[in-house]
C-alpha cells in the first residue's frame, strides 16, 4: 500500500512538473481554484492565487495564468473572487464521540423555557419510540455569562419538565445540571426505574415547585447510581452513526480537515465504515489510551500506521486534573482553596489513589521503545515539571530521537520550565480559546503570578517549544469549547473573551500574530501528526484538503475575526461544504 501511494504522488508530481514547465497537460484538473488570496503555509511559495487539484491532491500551486492551463472540458473552475485561502484547519485535541453525543442534546446555553422546549422537540425527532434523551449540562453559564471575563451573571435556568411532559411521553429523559448538582427527568423515566415521588429511596429528593408539588428536578447522592442501572450505557449503531453524520457536517461547517481524536474503538470502526462508503468528510489522527501501548504495539501499530484517512500510532495519557475543577496539579495549594494543590490521575496512583514514583513513567518507557507517539495531559505547573523530568528520563534509557512529544494543553508552566521545551524538542499541543474561557476565574484560583505562564504562548515559542492549535471540542461540563478555529484564533492574537474583555488583553505580552496562529492551526499540526510531508500546506503533491474564507484573516482588524465565515471546505479535492448549498 505504501509504494502504491508513493507511485501515486510521484506520478502527480511529474505531471505538474511538466505542465509547468510548459509542457502538454497530460491529465486536466479535476477541480481549479483561482482568482483567490492564497496563503499556503509553505514558506518556499508562501502566496498564490490559484491551485488545481487531480486525483485528490495539488498539482499547480501558482498564479492564474499557471493554474489555469490546467483546465479541461470536464474541469470544475470555481472563481473565488478575491477570498482568502488557506491549508485546511487541523484540530489538534477534540472528544468527538463526546462531541456527538453533545450536539444531539445539550441546553448549556439555554436560558429560556422556549428553548429548552424546542431543543426537546428537535431531538425526539431523530430518535425511535423509547429511546432514551440523555445529556443537558444546564447552568453553566449562570454564574460566568458566556463572553464575560469575570463578574457577569445571567438569570438561573432549571428547564421545567411539566412543558414537555406530553411531548416526552415516549422519550424517557434523564438530563443533568452542569455540575451534576440536579438532576430532570419525566415520569417515562421514572416509570423505566420504578421511581415512586411520593416514596423516595435514601439519597433521592424531589425538588418541589412553587406549589409545592415534585416538578420533575432530582438531588442526592443516589440519584446517578439509580438511573445507571436502568439507562443505557451506549447507544445503538444506527444511533452513533446518526450523531457521527451530524458532527461531520459541523467539523466541514467551519472549515476543518483533519482532527486528533480520544474516542473509543467502536468510533473508530464508525470511521472506517463511513470511509469505505465514501461519506467520510474529516481525516482523522486517533489516540488510543496510555494504558493500552502493549496490546497496540503486539498489532505491530507504531507511529504512522493506517491511511490518509485513519491514521495510528498515537496514545493519550494524562498526568493530573484540570483547572475547572480545581483538581489540576499545583506545586502550592490554590489561591482560594489553601489545602489543596490539585491531584495525580489514574496512571500515576495506586489503588487507594496514592502517588507511585515512577509508575507512571514506566508506560511511558514502554510505548516510547514501541514506536509509539505520546500526548500526555499535564495543567498545573507542578504536572508540566514532572512531565518534563520524565521526558529526560526517556532520553536517557531510550536515547534521544525525533518523538515529537505532544505536551497536551502545557496550561501553567513555571518560569524555569519554558526553556526546557525546546531543549526537549516538545510539542505544545493547545488550545487558546481555553483562556478566553478561563480568564473569567484563573487569577482568583491560582493568583496573579502563576497566571504569568498560564497559556503563555509567546514564552512558549521563546523557549523553543512548537505550538500547534486546537478546541477540546466539545468542552467540559462547565464550558462548550466549538469546533470553529476562529475562536481560537482571536484568542491568540487578542487574549480576549469574545465581548472583547479585558481591555488590551489578559496578559498582553503572550499574544501571538494571526500568521503564528494561522501555522499553529494548519502545518504545526501536521507535524505534530508526523504528517507534514502529506498536509499542512497548499504545495503540488499534498492532500488537496483546504479552506476558503470571507474575510483576509491577515488584513482584517482582530476583533472582525469572530465574524469571518467558512465559504468553501475542501477534503481530498472534493467540495464537501459551500456556505448557503443546503445538500452539504
Amino acid at each position: 500500500m505504501l509504494n502504491f501511494r508513493l507511485l501515486r504522488l510521484s506520478f502527480i508530481v511529474l505531471l505538474a512538473l511538466s505542465a509547468g514547465c510548459g509542457g502538454e497537460v497530460q491529465q486536466p484538473a479535476e477541480l481549479i481554484f483561482h482568482n483567490a488570496v492564497i496563503w499556503t503555509a509553505d514558506d518556499g511559495n508562501p502566496s498564490a492565487q490559484a491551485v488545481a487539484i487531480a486525483q485528490g491532491r495539488f498539482v499547480a500551486v501558482g498564479s492564474d495564468e499557471e493554474v489555469l492551463r490546467h483546465r479541461g472540458d470536464s474541469t470544475q473552475v470555481v472563481d473565488l473572487q478575491g477570498a482568502f485561502a488557506l491549508p485546511g484547519f487541523n484540530d489538534n485535541h477534540v472528544h468527538f464521540q463526546s462531541a456527538a453525543r453533545f450536539l444531539e442534546f445539550n441546553i448549556m446555553r439555554t436560558g429560556r423555557q422556549e428553548e429548552f422546549v424546542q431543543r426537546v422537540r428537535e431531538v425526539i425527532s431523530g430518535l425511535d419510540e423509547g429511546e432514551w434523551v440523555l445529556g443537558g449540562y444546564w447552568g453553566a453559564y449562570d454564574q460566568w455569562a458566556e463572553g464575560s471575563a469575570g463578574g457577569e451573571s445571567r438569570q438561573a435556568f432549571t428547564p421545567d419538565m411539566s412543558m414537555v411532559e406530553e411531548l416526552t411521553a415516549a422519550y424517557p429523559m434523564f438530563i443533568r445540571k452542569f455540575d451534576d448538582s440536579e438532576f430532570a427527568v419525566n415520569q417515562a423515566a421514572l416509570q423505566a426505574v420504578g421511581l415512586d415521588p411520593a416514596d423516595p429511596p435514601a439519597g433521592v429528593e424531589f425538588v418541589p415547585d412553587s406549589s409545592g408539588r415534585p416538578n420533575g428536578i432530582l438531588r442526592g447522592d443516589a440519584v446517578r447510581e439509580l438511573f445507571s442501572a436502568k439507562v443505557p450505557q451506549g447507544f445503538s449503531r444506527q444511533r452513533r452513526v446518526e450523531q457521527t453524520k451530524k458532527a461531520l457536517r459541523e467539523i466541514r461547517r467551519h472549515g476543518v480537515t483533519n482532527v486528533s481524536d480520544m474516542s473509543d474503538d467502536e468510533q473508530l470502526e464508525i470511521y472506517r465504515q463511513l470511509r469505505d462508503s465514501g461519506e467520510l468528510t474529516v481525516r482523522i489522527h486517533f489516540r488510543y489510551f496510555l494504558g493500552r501501548w502493549q496490546e497496540l504495539a503486539q498489532q505491530g501499530i507504531q507511529v504512522g500506521s493506517g491511511d490518509d484517512w485513519i491514521r495510528l500510532g498515537g496514545l493519550k495519557g494524562h498526568i493530573d486534573g484540570i483547572m475547572g475543577t480545581s483538581s489540576a496539579r499545583f506545586f502550592e495549594p490554590y489561591s482560594n482553596d489553601p489545602g489543596n494543590r490539585g491531584r495525580w490521575r489514574r496512571l500515576m496512583v495506586d489503588d487507594e489513589g496514592q502517588f507511585v514514583e515512577g509508575k507512571f513513567l514506566q508506560f511511558m518507557l514502554g510505548a516510547d521503545k514501541a514506536g509509539l507517539q505520546m500526548t500526555v495531559h499535564a495543567i498545573g505547573d507542578e504536572a508540566n515539571h514532572l512531565l518534563l523530568n520524565y521526558l529526560e528520563e526517556l532520553n536517557r534509557e531510550n536515547g534521544e530521537r525525533d518523538r515529537r512529544f505532544r505536551l497536551v494543553h502545557a496550561q501553567v508552566i513555571g518560569p524555569g520550565d519554558f526553556r526546557r521545551l525546546g531543549e526537549l524538542g516538545v510539542i505544545a499541543e493547545v488550545q487558546p480559546f481555553h483562556l478566553s474561557d478561563d480568564m473569567r476565574w484563573m487569577e482568583e484560583r491560582i493568583g496573579t503570578e502563576r497566571c504569568r505562564g498560564a497559556y503563555a504562548f509567546k514564552s512558549i515559542q521563546a523557549g523553543g517549544g512548537l505550538l500547534c492549535f486546537g478546541t477540546d471540542w466539545p468542552g467540559t461540563s462547565a464550558a462548550e469549547y466549538p469546533i470553529n478555529p476562529m475562536l481560537g484564533i482571536y484568542a491568540a492574537v487578542t487574549r480576549q473573551t469574545i465581548s472583547g474583555g479585558p481591555e488590551g488583553g489578559w496578559f498582553p505580552e503572550q499574544r501571538i500574530s494571526v500568521e503564528e496562529a494561522l501555522k499553529a492551526y494548519t502545518y504545526n499540526t501536521a507535524y505534530a501528526n508526523f504528517e507534514e510531508e502529506s498536509k499542512g500546506s497548499v504545495k503540488v503533491g499534498k492532500l488537496a484538503d483546504m479552506a476558503v474564507l470571507s474575510q483576509n484573516l491577515l488584513e482584517i482588524p482582530a476583533a472582525q475575526i469572530l465574524d469571518t465565515e467558512v465559504l468553501y471546505t475542501v477534503v481530498d479535492g472534493k467540495i464537501v461544504y459551500q456556505r448557503g448549498e443546503g445538500n452539504y
